[in-house]
This record gives C-alpha cells, structure tokens and sequence, in this order.
C-alpha cells in the first residue's frame, strides 16, 4: 500500500509541473503584446511629434502678414482709448464756446468810454475794469481797449483761493465748472495773480491798455481792505473808534454831511483831473465845505468797524486799489 501511495504521488507531480509550465507561457505572451503595444506607442507619438514640428513652422510662416494687419491698431482699440477721453474730460478741456471773447478797439477821433461802450452794448464801468482805466481822460485817440462779448469784470486769484471758493464767496449763481469754460482755462488749476473773468460785473483787471492818473493817491488809513471795489461804490477799510481819516491827494472839500442813518458823517473832496474821493461812516469832521487839503491832512476821525472810501472820475467809480 505504501508504494501505490508512492505511486500515486509519483503520477501527480507531472500534471502539477505542467500546471504551472502553463501560466508561465501566457506570462511571456502579455510581456511580448506588452511589448509590441509600446512599440506602437512610441511609433504614434514621434509620427505625431514631427506633425506638430511641422505646424509651428506653417504658423511662424503666416505671422508676417499678420504683424503688418497689428501695426495700425494701436490707435483703434476701444479699451485703451477709453481712459484716454476721460481724461481729456477731466483735466485738458479746450475751450469752451461759452468762453468769454475779446477784441481790439483802438479809439477815433471824437470817441469816448460812453460811446464805445455804446457801440458794443456794454457798460461804461465794465470798458473801465476790463482795460485797468485809472484815469478816464486818457482815453485818447489811438488807444487801445480790450472789448469783452459781455459785461463783466476780472476777479484776481488770491493765496488758497479754489475755483469752487471763488464761486462761492463771489455769490455767482453757476458752478466751479462753467467759471471754468466762461476762462476758457484747460483745467481747474489756478495760481495767485491769474486773472478771471466774472460775468455781469467789473472789477479790476489787466489790459493792452496803460494809463497814468495825473494825481497819486495814498490809502486814508492804514487798515486791512474787507470788503473790496463791487463795481458801483468803493472799499470797505477796517478801523476802530477815533483813527485819523487823512486826504488821499490833495484837494478841496466839495461836501460834507451825515450819512443817511443820522449817525455817521462824511466828506466828499474834489481833485485835479476830474476825480472825487469819498470818505464815509466818520465819527467827527475837521474840515469845512470849499476848504483846501493837502495830502495826508486829518479829515476826522472813524468809527470802527470800517471807513468806506471810494474814487470816482467825472461820475465813473474807479476801484481805489488801483491806486495804492
């Protein structure tokens, strides 16, 4: 019994090593396919490789055209311009048509302020601020006068003055904005001394035109000008009580009286040359009707808080700062 049991594991072992040589050849058979498929692979992939080798060389080849159709765009693109008008909008405005105008008037024989302004349907005071006239009669033949298209006067930029404050504090009834176009100015930068124009009104201003006032004034009193020339009248002068009010030039009373309150009084001297000077808002007089003044000699005495003090030539008010 013992060798059939050897026999019998004798017989099995065979079949046991032909099991396992099985596995094995289907083993070799994956590795070979195994083979053969990366070999396609790789086959595929340099096929494809040298395709697109060939593809950058048809691109590099049409970019020429390509660049020349670029070149002019730059100026067309919507995007980039965009920013561009904004700021054009903002900070390089041209003038507007609502800008005020000026021409040239050189004076004709037998002309004068009233029948210029006549002739361009302007006020007197506003051919007087415009053009800086100190002295009325030197306005002769061959003159020249800066004519604006409208009545107005110059307003001149003070320290820390803003479009928007001068707006304000000149009580115009438009905005920063349109001061700015009615100056034709590029942006709303402005700088102490420059000169804007205000419509509906004169003040001072600068021009083609030079004078010489026969007579010069002196300020009648040392004080801060708080008010200044608001084209009819004159300045208002801070004082306190019992300052020294002195003549502006030489001179001759031509008035003196009290104001219409009743309170405060005032005198009116006449100089060479047409001119007027008015002194208002006085606490006492020292100087009597058709009495001779010089330069510098006491009128009276103030009352605070201001003098108002005008000149005015042959009916026409002239602002005093022009002259000190």
């Amino acid at each position: 019994m013992a060798r059939d049991y050897y026999d019998d594991m004798h017989d099995r072992n065979p079949s046991r090593r032909k099991r396992r040589r099985g596995p094995s050849k289907t083993l070799l058979g994956v590795i070979i396919l195994g083979i053969a498929v990366c070999v396609a692979v790789i086959i595929l992939w340099l096929q494809f490789s040298a395709a697109l080798e060939v593809k950058p060389a048809q691109v590099i080849e049409s970019q020429p055209p390509a660049a020349e159709e670029i070149v002019p765009q730059p100026v067309t693109p919507p995007k980039p311009s965009e920013p561009v008008h904004q700021a054009q909008r903002l900070d390089v405005r041209p003038p507007s048509s609502k800008s005020v105008q000026f021409t040239s008037h050189i004076v004709q024989a037998g002309e004068d302020l009233h029948s210029i302004a006549l002739q361009y349907g302007l006020k007197v005071q506003t051919l007087v601020s415009i053009n800086e006239i100190r002295n009325v009669q030197a306005v002769t033949e061959g003159a020249a006068l800066k004519i604006p298209d409208r009545d107005g006067r110059y307003y001149t930029v003070r320290e820390g003055d803003m479009l928007s404050t001068i707006v304000r504090t000149q009580n115009l009834p438009f905005g920063w904005v349109t001061l700015q176009e009615l100056n034709g100015l590029a942006n709303e930068q402005i700088k102490v001394g420059d000169k804007l124009f205000i419509p509906d009104t004169s003040s001072t201003a600068s021009s083609q035109y030079t004078d010489i006032a026969p007579i010069q004034f002196i300020r009648p009193t040392p004080g801060a000008i708080i008010a200044r020339f608001d084209q009819e009248s004159g300045v208002r002068i801070r004082t306190s009580n019992d300052e020294p009010i002195k003549a502006a030039a030489d001179g001759e009373v031509a008035d003196t009286g009290f104001e219409a309150n009743g309170q405060s009084r005032y005198v009116i001297l006449s100089h060479e040359g047409g001119y007027r000077t008015g002194y208002h808002n006085l606490g006492s007089v020292e100087v009597i009707g058709g009495s001779s003044v010089v330069q510098g000699e006491s009128l009276g005495l103030s009352l605070e808080p201001y003098l108002f003090f005008s000149i005015e030539q042959l009916g026409i008010p002239l602002d005093p700062e022009q002259f000190f």
